[in-house]
This record gives structure tokens, C-alpha cells and sequence, in this order.
């Protein structure tokens, strides 16, 4: 087991909950929440490579009521684009100084919230033009390389499916799939790239009965809870996080 101080372990185990609980609740975005915060604390790497190892442990737990919705075609389509991404946003990773890469998190994070809160704000919005599903690939390649740098390409990947006008439970379903599928080699990049070890797997390890209690209390609360309300809370911590990183960088 690594050597973390008893605080260090708390903020640990606070991620792998919020991993599982934000999953249930927030959907895909969880790494524009979660990763700023955990880098405050440790390294960017670090932090990088436990919100992506606690995020896929979190997505198994909702295969069953993914599995089979999602828009075949569609995954197909970005699939070897979002792998491309990952491939060379893992190789930035892997490269830039650790200042530089708290500023690259912080910036992302801090814009997709942003657009995120005024998506929750607006009362109505048009629906956004179709793009030619053919463009899927450069799509998936930016998804890809937001999820390398900052966990966050389920946002850039919404966009892309939301202009196909999916129904919400299949959009949810070809985020789910999408990434279920694309995480293990984001792992595997990781590791290869130097940017994960073997303790930052047995924080993950470490943390998965706190991954299940975010699940379980995620599915509690899902139907309980003022979703807009709770959304702009969620968000609003995202952006103070991203802003605290960039202000302590």
C-alpha cells in the first residue's frame, strides 16, 4: 500500500464516493467536479490517473442499465477517434511540467463548467444544428483529448450527441459505452506513459467499498433530489475548484 498520511486517505476515499455517487447522479461529467479538487491536494498526475481509474471502476456498476442502449453506429463512428485522443493527450500528459498541467486541468475544467452553468441556466435553448455523423471522428478525437488532460471528454462528447438528437436515455447510454470501452486503454496509456503506478492503483483498489456506498446512495437520491438545483451546486464547486487551482498553481 502506498504511504498517504490519514487526511491524504480521507481525500481519497472522498473522490472514490464522489466517483460513484456523481455517476448515479451527475452523469458523465464527473471529472470536471472531481479532478480539479483532487489536485489540489496531490499532484496532477496523480489525480489524473485516480479520478480515471474510480470513474471506470464507478461505470461498471452501472453496466446493467446501460448495456444495450446505446447508438451503435454512432460508438463505432468515434471510437477510433476518442482512442487517438487519448493517445496523444496521454502523451502531453506524460510531458508537461507539473505547473503547466495543473494549468491545463484548471483551464479546461473551469471552461466546461462554465458552459455547463449556462446550459442549466437557460430556460430554453434552440435545438443546436445537426453535425454530419461523419465528423464523429474529430469529435471522438477531441473527447479523447479533453479526457487525457482533464477527465472531462464526456462534456465534449455531449455535444457532438446532442446534435444528433438522441433520446436522453440512448445519449446517456452512447456516453456510457463509449467510455466503458475507451477507459481501459486510457489506463493502459497511463501506465505505459509513466502517468499511473501501482499506487495510484491500490489508492483506487483502496477505495472501491466507498465507490459502491457513492453508487448506493447516488441510485437513493437520483429521483429524490431538485435536479437543477443540485446540478448548479455540483457545478458551481467544479468552477471554485478550477479557480482555486489556477489561483495556487
Amino acid at each position: 500500500m502506498p504511504a498517504h498520511t490519514a487526511i491524504e486517505w480521507g481525500v481519497i476515499f472522498a473522490a472514490a464516493f464522489g466517483s460513484g455517487f456523481l455517476v448515479r447522479t451527475f452523469g458523465m461529467g464527473v471529472g470536471i467536479a472531481l479532478t480539479p479538487l483532487l489536485t489540489l491536494a496531490f499532484s496532477a498526475r496523480f489525480s489524473l490517473g485516480l479520478i480515471a481509474f474510480t470513474s471506470f471502476l464507478a461505470s461498471l456498476g452501472m453496466a446493467r442499465d446501460m448495456w444495450g442502449r446505446w447508438h451503435a453506429r454512432t460508438t463505432l463512428l468515434v471510437f477510433p477517434g476518442a482512442v487517438a485522443g487519448i493517445l496523444g493527450g496521454t502523451w502531453l500528459v506524460a510531458r508537461l511540467p507539473e505547473s503547466q498541467l495543473r494549468a491545463v486541468i484548471g483551464v479546461l475544467c473551469l471552461l466546461f463548467a462554465l458552459h455547463r452553468i449556462y446550459a442549466e441556466l437557460a430556460r430554453s435553448s434552440p435545438d443546436p444544428p445537426r453535425i454530419p455523423l461523419w465528423l464523429g471522428a474529430l469529435a471522438g478525437g477531441l473527447s479523447g483529448l479533453s479526457s487525457a488532460l482533464a477527465n472531462s471528454g464526456a462534456v465534449v462528447l455531449s455535444l457532438f450527441l446532442h446534435s444528433q438528437r438522441l433520446s436522453k436515455t440512448t445519449l446517456v447510454a452512447t456516453l456510457w459505452a463509449l467510455y466503458f470501452f475507451v477507459n481501459p486503454i486510457k489506463l493502459l496509456a497511463y501506465w505505459q506513459a509513466g502517468v499511473i503506478g501501482a499506487g495510484t492503483l491500490w489508492a483506487g483498489a483502496a477505495g472501491l467499498p466507498f465507490i459502491w456506498l457513492g453508487l448506493r446512495t447516488g441510485a437513493w437520491t437520483h429521483n429524490r433530489l431538485p435536479l437543477r438545483a443540485f446540478n448548479l451546486i455540483i457545478l458551481a464547486i467544479a468552477l471554485a475548484g478550477s479557480i482555486c487551482l489556477l489561483a495556487t498553481r
